[in-house]
């Protein structure tokens, strides 16, 4: 009988310890903030990829400028809010889900 409880602890123990762990990520932007730079980041290589050579860098240049001046973070700090959205597939549905309907809008 005592052989059962043990078993039956521990596998309570290895099920719980097996759970995966949500992890709580801070973003320097907010939500809303965080639709509008991935649509200006989609709107970016759209435009980029018409483009080639010194005419993609200088376009390039001319975003990131952009980027870093709308939303007060520099090139480095972008490129770690879009790494830990790519992390955070709950973040990322909301987001995109906002940029759905955010650009259904526009039209």
């Amino acid at each position: 009988m005592r052989v059962i409880g043990i078993s039956m602890v521990l596998m309570a123990f290895v099920l719980v310890s097996c759970q995966r762990k949500e992890a709580k990520v801070d973003y320097k932007l907010s939500d809303e903030q965080l639709t509008h730079l991935m649509y200006d980041v989609q709107l970016s290589d759209a435009a980029i990829m018409g483009t080639s050579g010194l005419h993609a860098d200088t376009l390039k240049e001319l975003f990131w400028t952009r980027l870093t001046k709308t939303y007060g973070l520099s090139r480095s700090e972008i490129r770690s809010e879009i790494e830990k959205l790519e992390t955070d597939p709950q973040k990322m549905k909301t987001v995109f889900d906002s940029i759905k309907v955010w650009s259904d809008t526009i039209k």
